[in-house]
């Protein structure tokens, strides 16, 4: 009986100090579950915190030092779209005269002639014969007429009729010179409406024709046209005058044509005030 009683009392003994050891043991998790954490937040979220609005006070005084610099050279919020439009242009310019400048040695983009004075009847004359007897060549740098005039009548301002010899030289430049490569002569008779319009261009026939054709279009300035046609050295010399008022108006770097089998010929100084006639 005894025996029994003392396992009785040993077995309550082990399982009290068993539950109780659990109990202990359960209570020592949680601190240490809760002290791991807390400190990791903290010492996660406070430097994070700082690190994050140092970069952006320092981004937002570099943009606002960036403005300022930007408004210091324009002098005025207003003139930014103006710099921009005058950037623009100046890189347009600097490209057309890129363009225009020959290079050294060899051809260079030229632009294409057009009559450099004020007058709009000379302009559309000008043009005119550049346009339509350049497409009787091969394309070549540039196309630069050369106009001898014999009689200009307006007597009839519905068919106003200019009288002359009228060239078409076509030039490849070469370094500061211009070559010539092609060109001819095509006296005639052009017409002209009050609006200083071509409307048409009567041609001297070639060969055989050429002088009774001649006599025909141009009757009683037909030996105007002669007198004129016999004076080369004056006809050269407009020739020149064009070239270089055309060379002046466009700010080229050519101050020589040469003919084939000719040396090359200076320019003569630019005259487009008062080299062209006055009209009417």
């Amino acid at each position: 009986m005894k025996k029994v009683m003392v396992i009785l009392i040993t077995g309550v003994m082990i399982f009290v100090m068993t539950g109780c050891g659990a109990q202990a043991d359960n209570a020592a998790e949680v601190p240490a579950a809760a002290t791991t954490e807390a400190p990791a937040a903290e010492t996660t979220a406070e430097p994070a915190a700082e690190e994050t609005a140092e970069p952006a006070e320092a981004s937002e005084e570099a943009t606002d030092a960036a403005f300022e610099e930007t408004l210091a050279a324009l002098g005025d919020t207003g003139n930014a779209e103006e710099a921009s439009g005058e950037a623009a242009a100046e890189d347009t310019a600097d490209t057309a005269s890129a363009d225009n400048a020959p290079a050294g040695g060899s051809s260079a983009a030229l632009p294409p002639y057009e009559y450099p004075g004020p007058e709009l009847f000379y302009y559309n004359l000008y043009k005119y014969l550049t346009d339509e007897l350049s497409k009787n060549y091969e394309p070549a740098d540039v196309s630069i007429p050369n106009v001898l005039i014999v009689e200009n009548d307006m007597s009839n301002r519905d068919d106003i009729r200019v009288y002359g010899d009228f060239w078409i030289y076509n030039y490849k430049l070469e370094g500061d010179t211009l070559m010539m490569e092609s060109g001819g002569s095509y006296p005639g008779v052009i017409h002209l409406n009050n609006d200083f319009e071509v409307t048409g261009f009567d041609v001297v026939e070639d060969g055989s024709n050429w002088d009774p054709s001649a006599k025909k279009l141009f009757g009683e300035h037909y030996d105007g046209l002669l007198k004129l046609m016999d004076n080369s050295e004056q006809n050269e010399a407009t020739r020149l005058q064009i070239i270089a008022n055309y060379v002046a108006a466009n700010n080229l770097n050519i101050t020589k044509v040469k003919d084939y089998g000719w040396d090359p010929v200076e320019l003569p100084p630019e005259n487009i005030d008062n080299f062209y006639s006055k009209l009417d």
